[in-house]
């Protein structure tokens, strides 16, 4: 194998290895997205909390500036929370909550130490 052809191959692997597959700011900011929570019962949360957590309905609007707005529906009644985000190496963090973030099809699996969250990008 040539000089020209190894380095050629050293340059190649350096660029692969430098490309982030992870998640990015970009993934998030300006989209909205439906979320359905999966939440581990043993970490505290009573059932009555968790059957309303589990009945709501949430979703999830990443502004820019790492801003954001949580609108929750449950029944007739809803609220509108805002947070702060932003994006960590392969984490996501939404107030001082860090969550893993696997990338789905349509959408996202944030996941911590007792929820995990499917996130579905909105229209």
């Amino acid at each position: 194998m040539s000089y020209r052809t190894k380095s050629s191959w050293i340059l190649l692997l350096g660029l692969l290895a430098a490309c982030d597959t992870g998640v990015r700011e970009l993934d998030f900011v300006s989209k909205q997205f439906s979320a359905t929570y999966n939440i581990d019962s043993t970490r505290g949360l009573d059932s009555t909390t968790l059957a309303k957590l589990m009945a709501s309905k949430a979703v999830y609007n990443f502004g820019e500036d790492g801003k954001g707005v949580n609108h929750v529906q449950m029944g007739m009644v809803s609220k509108d929370t805002p947070f702060r985000w932003k994006v960590e190496k392969d984490s996501l963090l939404i107030g001082n909550q860090a969550y893993a973030v696997q990338r789905q099809e349509k959408g996202f699996i944030l996941k911590s130490d007792s929820a995990k969250i499917m996130l579905s990008k909105q229209p």
